[in-house]
């Protein structure tokens, strides 16, 4: 390790969010040399995330000073990956930064390809990343950080979502860095991490309790439990469940965008019993889980059980939207009829063994909560609803040492009283600890520690996925082909991407300016063969032509009330305001057609032209702008940042509907009236979500060179 000059001094820091009497952090003072490779720890909420932002300039802190050595560059991997990805593909995300420094294009190239393998994503460099598991997102926000080669690298808990092989990976390439002379800052609850590391800094309450080398900080065992936590030890369940399950899984089987995801999965789980569930991200935990709360219908075989499971998702950001903590637990049992003195008991009791007390956290609004405490909310939201199959998500995922000791002894609990319990995880001491760990890889169970019940005949009724899961299901189909169209071969998709603009602009611009009736007849039939050549479908293409003409009719009505008759013309019906005329009817059948052939247009271009081609496409259309010193690369990032963003809501829509219907907020709704005031949780969630989103990007460019 090469060892420096300082790089890094920070003097008497202080900062308070607004409406916060508490300041986030309190008198922060520390100095770091070059070379150096350190871990700030702490428990959530005691200002690490902070401190970090204010480190790498997206926070300007109210009192203090933080000076680094004149030309050395920072740089912050997010705690959320979702916030730091502004391109819709792999590749193109990692080079975004290369690009604004400027770079050629030989070096950008080099830059993306060397930070997608060192992060294990070589081989997803073509892929959207709106495809990728959470863990895999994670890396994809590493590579985007690390192709910039800062000379100083702060990760906010950039390795919670990570397998264990893939944390080596990255902890194997931190050391590489930092053999280099660069600097690395490690924001962690890990204590694997925190090995790694040569030196700690360990806040509690904002402020620096020890500061010193990583020895003495393990030496000193009433500091170091500070974070770790209790051992978690595994109890002798041996012959303490019943010989009965509570959920059967029968040759299993799902795809989602024509790969396999889940293949001929079968399995138990026996009543009262803690599972583990691990494989590496991307192997199909996530899906499997979703699957046995029937949030997803499997292509083939079934899912059993006495009573339906719920789950609690990975995505703890998305399960809250009621705006009071408290409240948030509530919802599900408020949909069950709990009310009074019940309600309230059981908000307590969830809360209190959640590791979120009542007393503490019940008026706290809960988009002002650390992202461990919104886990801890979220696990309330869950164990409140008293179901006897109970599954979780990565449930200790970005939780300090005590909460995550904490949640795994609630997990045993409830185990021990009876119900069946599940979790994904990525912790080996967390799949120890259960009674029993699956192995998934590549969609199929490689290993299982426990033998399936003998001769075991199901006598449950086969589980029907949750009323709403259509929704879902089409927000993802929307979402996954605003960021790669269903492949083809067609003539159209096979054309450069310049030459697609070309010709969609030249047919769209006439199919909507051409006036005589049979110009627009020819042009309408020019786009229809246009769409063919696309290669979409045909009676998917005519469906959607007929669907729109109800809606063409009805302004037609519009025209013929408001647009003037040509004076001296017959007129067919007079009534009032609404007549019928040749003209107006000439009008009624030109815009139809318009209409149609514009709509034939669209969809031919959407279905032929992915993301990067259109981004390619418009790039070289407006080449020669930039010669007029036009802020073309604006532009071209606008429109990245748009195929971005709703994409990102759309998944947030569905990750929120999916919390409702869990927790019963959906699916029961009757009628119109019913469905609108059932649906109305999630708008508010899902405005604050893109007012997050949008800011999280913006400190995204900032974080990427962009400006």
């Amino acid at each position: 390790m090469i060892r420096g000059m300082s790089i890094l001094s920070v003097n008497n820091v202080t900062y308070s969010y607004p409406q916060h009497d508490v300041p986030a952090v309190k008198n922060i003072s520390f100095s770091l040399e070059s070379g150096s490779y350190t871990a700030i720890v702490g428990l959530n909420g005691s200002g690490k995330s902070t401190l970090a932002r204010i480190l790498s300039g997206l926070l300007d802190a109210d009192e203090g000073s933080v000076r680094f050595t004149e030309g050395k560059r920072t740089a912050l991997v997010f705690q959320s990956p979702k916030d730091q990805i502004i391109c819709g593909i792999v590749s193109r995300d990692a080079a975004f930064g290369p690009q604004n420094l400027g770079l050629d294009a030989g070096e950008v190239e080099l830059r993306t390809i060397e930070s997608l393998n060192i992060t294990g994503l070589l081989s997803k460099a073509s892929s959207p990343s709106m495809a990728l598991s959470l863990g895999q997102t994670q890396k994809e926000a590493i590579a985007g950080i690390i192709a910039l080669r800062p000379d100083v690298l702060i990760l906010d808990e950039a390795v919670a979502m990570l397998d264990p092989e893939s944390r080596s990976e990255i902890f194997h390439f931190l050391l590489y860095w930092v053999s280099l002379g660069n600097t690395v800052i490690h924001i962690t609850h890990d204590t694997d991490a925190v090995q790694e590391t040569n030196d700690v800094i360990l806040m509690k309450a904002g402020e620096i309790v020890f500061q010193g080398s990583k020895n003495d900080f393990f030496a000193d065992v009433s500091l170091c439990s500070l974070i770790t936590g209790s051992d978690m030890v595994k109890s002798d369940r041996t012959g303490k469940s019943e010989k009965k399950a509570a959920l059967v899984f029968s040759n299993v089987s799902f795809s989602y965008g024509g790969s396999n995801v889940i293949s001929s999965v079968n399995f138990s789980l026996h009543k009262g019993t803690l599972t583990a569930l691990t494989g590496i991200s991307g192997s199909g935990k996530s899906t499997l889980l979703e699957i046995a709360a029937g949030l997803l219908i499997p292509d083939s075989g079934t899912v059993q059980g006495a009573d339906r499971p719920v789950l609690c998702q990975q995505n703890s950001e998305a399960a809250l939207f009621e705006q009071f903590a408290a409240d948030d637990v509530a919802f599900g049992l408020r949909n069950k009829g709990v009310s009074g003195n019940e309600l309230v008991t059981r908000v307590t009791q969830a809360m209190d063994e959640a590791g979120i007390p009542f007393s503490l956290y019940a008026d706290r609004q809960t988009f002002n909560l650390s992202g461990g405490e919104k886990r801890r909310l979220a696990v309330a939201g869950i164990i409140v609803l008293g179901s006897p199959v109970i599954l979780f998500d990565e449930p200790t995922a970005g939780l300090d040492g005590p909460s995550r000791s904490k949640v795994m002894n609630l997990l045993r609990t409830l185990a021990e009283k009876g119900s069946t319990v599940m979790f994904s995880t990525h912790h080996r001491d967390e799949a120890d600890f259960a009674d029993r760990e699956i192995v998934l890889a590549d969609g199929i169970i490689r290993h299982d520690t426990f033998a399936a019940l003998p001769d075991y005949q199901p006598a449950y009724a086969v589980q029907q996925p949750l009323d709403g899961v259509k929704l879902l299901d089409m927000l993802r189909k929307t979402a996954a082909e605003m960021n790669v169209p269903e492949k083809n071969t067609g003539i159209i998709a096979r054309m450069a991407p310049v030459a697609k603009f070309l010709v969609f602009s030249v047919l769209f611009i006439s199919s909507l300016v051409v006036r005589p009736l049979y110009a627009c007849i020819v042009l309408f039939c020019v786009s229809f063969v246009y769409a063919l050549l696309s290669g979409y479908p045909v009676k998917r293409l005519f469906f959607s032509l007929i669907k729109v003409i109800p809606l063409l009719l009805f302004f037609c009505i519009f025209q013929m009330i408001f647009y003037p008759a040509v004076p001296g013309e017959r007129v067919f019906i007079p009534y009032r305001y609404f007549t019928v005329t040749p003209s107006k009817l000439m009008l009624c059948l030109t815009t139809l057609i318009h209409t149609e052939a514009a709509l034939a247009c669209i969809i031919a271009f959407t279905y032929t032209t992915p993301e990067y081609d259109i981004v390619d496409g418009l790039s070289v259309l407006l080449k020669p702008l930039a010669l007029l010193h036009v802020p073309v690369r604006y532009i071209i990032v606008v429109i990245e940042i748009v195929f971005r963003f709703i994409p990102l809501l759309l998944d947030e829509a569905a990750a929120i509907i999916k919390t409702q219907l869990i927790r019963g907020g959906l699916g029961k709704a009757k009628g119109i009236g019913g469905r609108i005031k059932a649906v109305l949780p999630l708008f508010v969630p899902l405005v604050i979500q893109t007012v997050k989103r949008s800011e999280s990007l913006a400190d995204a460019l900032t974080e990427r060179c962009f400006s």
